[in-house]
């Protein structure tokens, strides 16, 4: 690999992070605006998904689906972070499913 090819390599990572931080910066202040992240996990656990949460507290992150969040979460709860991310609820879900644990274990860790 060349320096050109490292140099490209290293830009696109830091752009790719750049991306995630702002997403995950995002979703967390829609929680926020929603009732917070602990009224989420509230959700997640009265759902039966405290495993999935103890994992992402201690830094495992399993992946949680989008169809476990739509059976867990209230649809009204669903509509009120969609709307705080002028998203739609099924790309305020997808979003959820890949930011909510990296969103966890920072805020546990």
């Amino acid at each position: 690999m060349g320096l050109f090819d490292e140099l490209k390599s290293a830009a696109t990572g830091a752009l790719y992070q750049a991306g995630e931080n702002a997403a995950q910066t995002a979703l967390n202040a829609a929680l926020q605006n929603v009732g917070g992240l602990q009224g989420v996990l509230d959700h997640l656990h009265a759902g039966g998904l405290s495993p999935l949460v103890a994992s992402w507290a201690s830094g495992q992150g399993q992946p949680i689906s989008v169809d476990q969040l739509k059976a867990a979460l209230p649809m009204d709860r669903i509509s009120q972070i969609a709307a705080q991310l002028g998203l739609s609820p099924d790309q305020a879900l997808a979003a959820l499913s890949e930011h909510l644990p990296a969103i966890v274990g920072q805020a546990k860790g």
